[in-house]
This record gives structure tokens, sequence and C-alpha cells, in this order.
């Protein structure tokens, strides 16, 4: 196994590192970047996680409507917006069998040989179908940390639609109108592969952004107090993220974490993450 880490830990070079989208504090309704703290309307900040954990669910890490839907604020759109990259779909989990989640696992550290330093909450136990650790070499590494070398991605899927990087989830996603610097939103659907196929509850699901490893998302897609990022699950298992700004046109990776709270000290752990091309023109 070796420790997860975000794009942020493993890049950072002063202020060019891709941004990582991190709970902090109360959630914000507004897109001015000023770190609003008002939570939208009918919703209640979620303060507990459903599991022991691993790291604090820090107030605000997302609200919750309660079971109930929620309607994406509107943004602008322009006239070429931006959308998902076309390419081949997912097929990494194809013919294997789906990893069973265990909420239990949740607080498990990973052995202290593999966790270093950057802790972001988690380790890897070799992620299923990316790495190859049959010893003949896993895909090529990628921008924003796509099959990195530590093992703790991987590979970035195109279209709208795919598994997680260890077969846990089925992860499918629209996005509000992708535009420069208008704020979008994306509104993310997760569901067990295992099992009966429920929906991901309760995994304060965010989104990191980055179009390389030398440009860092804006300081607006933080979350508050030091971005404007929020999310909101309504109904189970549904996540409006947003707003987060695409400040630059290219191929940016947008990576969505699944409870980021858990330790990835098992193959069963809860923690996840699935990362999408979106080209913004």
């Amino acid at each position: 196994m070796t420790q997860r880490k975000t794009i942020l830990t493993r890049t950072m070079v002063g202020a060019t590192a891709c941004t990582l989208v991190l709970a902090c504090s109360s959630s914000s309704s507004n897109s001015s970047g000023d770190g609003g703290s008002t939570t939208p309307p009918g919703t209640t900040p979620q303060t507990m996680a459903p599991y022991p954990v691993c790291t604090t669910l820090e107030q605000g890490a997302f609200t919750t409507t309660g079971g109930g839907s929620y309607t994406e604020p509107a943004t602008k759109s322009c006239s070429s917006p931006g959308m998902p990259t076309s390419g081949p779909a997912d097929m990494h989990c194809a013919g294997m069998p789906p990893t069973t989640v265990k909420g239990s696992d949740c607080n498990v550290m990973p052995p202290a040989a593999d966790a270093g330093g950057g802790d972001d909450g988690g380790g890897s136990s070799g992620d299923a179908g990316m790495m190859g650790d049959d010893g003949g070499g896993g895909p090529t590494p990628g921008p924003c940390d796509e099959n990195g070398t530590d093992g703790a991605y991987g590979t970035t899927m195109y279209g709208s639609a795919g598994d997680d990087d260890d077969c846990k989830y089925h992860v499918t996603y629209t996005t509000s109108p992708i535009c420069e610097n208008n704020g979008t939103y994306f509104v993310v659907k997760a569901n067990y592969l295992a099992g009966s196929g429920g929906p991901l509850t309760g995994a304060a699901t965010f989104a990191e952004l980055c179009l390389s490893d030398t440009h860092a998302a804006p300081a607006i897609d933080a979350r508050p107090p030091n971005g404007s990022q929020q999310v909101v699950e309504g109904p189970p298992g549904t996540y409006t993220i947003g707003p987060v700004q695409f400040d630059a046109p290219g191929n940016w990776t947008v990576r969505f974490h699944f409870n980021e709270f858990c330790c990835d000290g098992t193959d069963n752990s809860p923690h996840g993450h699935a990362a999408f091309h979106i080209t913004v023109p």
C-alpha cells in the first residue's frame, strides 16, 4: 500500500500546485470567491459522518436537503460552452468483481511504513485495475496525477459516466454550461457497484479541478471560508457541486472525491475517487 495524497500535496511548488478543494467551514451560496457563509436555501449543514472517521468531518463539508430534491443555481451560458471530452467508454472494471465497501474500514489507518507525509486521510491499497502490480508496469502517468507513480489515482475517464478508481462506485454527472469563469455546477450521482447498487449517501462528495500540474484551479474553487464551492446532497446519492471556475481553455481534469474523511488503509474502505476529462474551448 502507498499513502494517498491529493494533487495539492503531490505537486505543490509555491503557487503552481493544482488547487485541492477541501471542506473547511460553513458552506457558501455565492460565487464571488469571498468565502461567504450562507447555507443554500432549504438545506441543512451535515456535521456527522456515517462511519467512525479517519479525519474530522468539519462543519460545512456538505449540506443536505433531508431527502428532497435540489435545484442547481442558474449560471450564464456562452456561445460555445465546453463539454465532457469524447473518448472511449470506461471499461476498467469490466469483468472484475466489484469491491464491497465496509464502513468499519473508514478509520483503519494504512500500515506505518506506507503512511508518508501529506496525508489526505487515506492510503492506497492498489487501485483496482489501474496500476498493474504484476510487474508488467502500469499505464503511462499523465497530467493532474493520472496514473501517478505512487498509485494514488487511476486513469482519467472520458464522457460523463464511469467507475471509480477502485471499482466501488458507478459515477455519472451532468453540468450547467461550462464557460470560462462563469461558475459551473456539477450534479454527480454515485451508486454502489456491489450488492443492490443503491445510492452512495453521506459521502461529502467534492470536486478537484486541474488544467495541468502547473496550473492551479482558481481559489474560488476551494471550500468555504477560502472559496465558494458548496456541496448539496439531495435526493440521496445526488450531489450538486459548485460553483467552480474554469479560468482558461484546455483539457481539464475534474476529480470527484467520495468519503475523503475515510482512511484508505484497506481495499474495502469507503474512500474513493473518479476523474473525468472536460474540454473548455
